[in-house]
């Protein structure tokens, strides 16, 4: 090939490669992408854009109670419907979802649960440089037996319902960006029965949190800032010493303070790295003496690399205080790590894998634990625009001194989507 011949062919690879770079959306990673030629169209009634959708998923789950010993496997079937609505302003902005999701089970029907709720969030643009930022959410939902916080023994899922809102008012000023929050959460749980129909009140779980945040960021330069963040909490248990059915056996009031202050940097590097770390100190106060305060390193990381066009990595660390389901046991110092990979096979279908890794501490005297999670999966998008199908593996596993909360199990699940 001759030097003017070869010079070309590399031109316009760099050039090819160019223009694939400029496609990337910033800040967004290859399953997260909008995809005009597959993506639903929705509905539109003026300056509304209404995004319905229904879903069924079948998977089987070797190990449904999360459970050390006696291993029950079931095959679950779950119809979601959904409905999504977004503005389509040129100024300010919302987006709002009703969704209910009712699962069935092949085998253990205890084990069947309704689910539903509305979330959404919203930004008023007071002026081009004031913004007022709002969140909100009211959903019934279920514990899932394998998390942590789950209570054990009881006969069905243990149901509760979640009340959540904030609001923000954020103001830039030349270089610096003010952030100002505001939140509150109520979380209040159905009472329920042993194996045996003895009823169980979960009275004494129902609490309220409320946090306040405010944060001071830097723009060092184009897509970079360094930050500085303090955030305060406050959880109130319903049942306090004196009520009538408090605890007269443990005595034990599980209300905390809570603050954590941290600093970090936001990240652009390159246009294909973004992010934030961030570092600082946390501490957990428990009004009861009998509890052992928590206190500490903070941290945390969300990032995300666009290794190629194709190919998406994301990393994310976080370090905080769970709430638990225990009497004696007022919390739990998690320390977790994910990290996922996504990648562009073809235009309409991605193929993810990732990994979780959680490290327990409670703050009493359960002994640690530890959690390990994989995950397969595979999304295809119909060319028709109305379908889309899902299917995936994922194993987790806990481990600890405590036999009541070890278990592994096996989920295997696909799931069409249908939508509008």
């Amino acid at each position: 090939m001759r030097i003017p011949q070869l010079l070309t062919v590399l031109s316009g690879t760099a050039l090819c490669s160019a223009v694939q770079a400029q496609e990337i959306p910033p800040n967004v990673g290859v399953a997260d992408r909008e995809r005009p030629a597959f993506d639903a169209l929705g509905l539109r009634a003026g300056s509304l854009l209404i995004y319905p959708s229904v879903a069924g998923r079948t998977e089987y789950d070797d190990n449904v109670l999360a459970t050390g010993a006696g291993k029950r496997g079931d095959t679950i079937f779950t119809i979601e419907p959904e409905v999504r609505v977004r503005s389509d302003l040129a100024r300010h902005a919302f987006d709002v979802k009703a969704y209910y999701h009712r699962s069935f089970h092949a085998k253990l029907d205890t084990e069947d649960a309704s689910e539903y709720g509305v979330n959404g969030r919203g930004v008023v643009d007071v002026t081009r440089r004031t913004r007022i930022r709002l969140t909100g959410s009211a959903e019934r939902n279920a514990e899932t037996r394998s998390s942590l916080a789950s209570f054990s023994g009881s006969r069905t899922r243990v149901k509760y319902d979640r009340f959540s809102g904030s609001a923000g008012l954020e103001q830039e000023v030349g270089d610096f960006v003010l952030l100002g929050k505001g939140e509150y959460r109520r979380i209040r749980y159905m009472d329920t029965t042993d194996p045996l129909g003895n009823p169980i009140d979960l009275s004494f779980r129902n609490l309220k949190v409320r946090t306040g945040t405010g944060q001071i960021a830097y723009r060092l330069r184009s897509g970079t800032s360094a930050f500085i963040r303090v955030q305060s909490e406050k959880r109130t248990y319903d049942l306090r010493p004196g009520d009538p059915g408090f605890d007269p056996i443990t005595q034990t009031d599980r209300s905390s303070k809570g603050l954590k202050a941290e600093a970090g940097l936001g990240l652009e590097l390159t246009s294909l790295i973004y992010g934030n770390i961030r570092l600082g100190y946390m501490k957990q106060n428990y009004a009861d003496p009998k509890l052992r305060d928590v206190s500490g390193l903070s941290y945390g990381a969300d990032i995300l690399w666009n290794v190629t066009p194709l190919t998406s990595l994301k990393f994310t660390a976080e370090r905080a205080v769970d709430e638990t389901s225990s009497q004696t046991t007022a919390g739990n110092l998690r320390s977790e790590f994910t990290a996922d990979v996504d990648h562009e096979l073809l235009r309409n279908l991605i193929l993810s894998a990732g990994v979780r890794y959680a490290r327990i501490n409670p703050a009493g005297l359960s002994p640690k634990s530890r959690e390990y999670e994989a995950r397969l999966g595979a999304r295809y998008l119909l060319p028709n625009r109305f379908m889309e199908l899902r299917a995936g593996y994922a194993f987790e596993k806990r481990s600890s001194a405590n036999p009541s909360i070890r278990f592994n199990s096996n989920n295997i699940f696909v799931t069409l989507t249908i939508k509008r």
